[in-house]
């Protein structure tokens, strides 16, 4: 029997769901930042930037940016200390070179490697990194539990995971308002926007069927770190995830 995993409200294979998740960020990569301000009204830049904070940039060394997208987090983590060593790990071709184009924009041309893979059939080298970020990327995951055993295996002990995610806030009166925002008003933002309507009908969907926070919080426990926690941003619309490499 096989494997059945969410897309959205729909259970398909893991196999499809990689092929899916790539499509669909295929469709949203030249208006995906755009989108983004659009959607959150700006306020994704505010919970990036705590992000960034809790990452103590300035305080380590090498860093792989994990579902990297078009870059903000690894942007963000050179801006505060260039001396940073950083790998952006993207499965979407398209999505990364409009990485690597921000980079080159913004002058950083030298220590960033760009590799076209999963976290879940990443084969970098064990005890590599001392961070390792995920921002709006944990929740399209195929396999948690193997990405997090890989995550784990990648860092070097004493190193940080930290996940900037979207979940449903705790608040039942602010999850109704959430909800309704994602799943009436966004799509037809995707749709005005960047001409796309399921893409963003799938954002809502995959918000909704994520693990809740203490869901995370058990896998991070279960996958060996440490000293694992996580905090709400704006009433609980989204959460930042910490542990540790024993």
């Amino acid at each position: 029997m096989i494997d059945k995993v969410n897309f959205g409200f729909l259970k398909v294979s893991k196999k499809t769901k990689d092929k899916m998740v790539s499509n669909l960020f295929t469709s949203v990569s030249e208006k995906y930042d755009l989108m983004n301000d659009v959607m959150s009204l700006g306020l994704h830049r505010v919970w990036k930037k705590k992000m960034i904070n809790m990452c103590n940039p300035e305080s380590i060394h090498k860093v792989i940016d994990i579902a990297s997208g078009t870059g903000d987090i690894p942007l963000q983590l050179l801006k505060r200390n260039r001396d940073l060593l950083i790998t952006c790990l993207d499965s979407n071709q398209e999505m990364h070179q409009i990485c690597k184009n921000k980079m080159f924009d913004n002058g950083f041309t030298e220590d960033i490697e760009y590799i076209c893979s999963s976290i879940e059939k990443c084969t970098l080298k064990d005890n590599t990194f001392d961070l390792a970020t995920i921002a709006f990327g944990f929740r399209n995951f195929t396999d948690y539990q193997t990405s997090l055993k890989n995550i784990y295996r990648i860092l070097k002990p004493g190193g940080k995971i930290v996940i900037l995610e979207l979940c449903n806030p705790p608040n039942k009166y602010i999850n109704n308002f959430f909800e309704k925002y994602t799943f009436d008003i966004i799509p037809q933002l995707g749709k005005l926007v960047a001409d796309d309507y399921d893409s963003y009908k799938y954002l809502a969907e995959s918000i909704r069927m994520h693990p809740n926070p203490e869901k995370v919080l058990e896998m991070l426990n279960t996958n060996q770190f440490i000293n694992t926690k996580y905090i709400y941003l704006t009433s609980g619309i989204v959460t930042i995830h910490i542990g540790f490499k024993s």
